[in-house]
């Protein structure tokens, strides 16, 4: 089975290398004008759920130490945060800050200045409809 994805919006943060604390990274997500329309009501959720592509180019690694700290034990990647992964897409749950035209704005997002976003949605506990 192939699968296609297209980017729907770019993360905007200006992180370009390693951060210590991810959490108190705000980023910008700019949805193609296309996409738009399919943000209305996103702004009354507290957070959302962001699938995004790892860019850069990296490689696979099946085991690896949390946090890339060498004193934590080795886990699957499957049971970790690594951007070494087959598939190279990230899930990550951030706080939502702002919709405004084709501007999301999070904050907590993982992701390097420049990845592509190919989802966004509200976690399940937050749909009340």
């Amino acid at each position: 089975m192939r699968v296609n994805l297209k980017p729907i919006a770019t993360v905007r943060n200006g992180v370009t290398d390693d951060v210590d604390d991810w959490d108190k990274v705000t980023s910008r997500l700019i949805f193609e004008r296309e996409w738009v329309d399919g943000l209305y009501k996103l702004g009354r959720f507290d957070h959302v759920l962001v699938i995004f592509g790892f860019h850069r180019k990296r490689g696979v690694k099946l085991r690896v130490h949390p946090r890339h700290d060498p004193s934590k034990p080795l886990v699957g990647v499957f049971a970790s945060r690594s951007p070494r992964r087959p598939n190279k897409l990230g899930l990550t749950r951030v706080e939502l800050l702002s919709v405004r035209g084709n501007v999301v704005t999070v904050q907590g997002l993982d992701a390097y200045d420049g990845s592509p976003v190919f989802d966004v949605k509200p976690p399940l506990d937050e749909i009340d409809y």
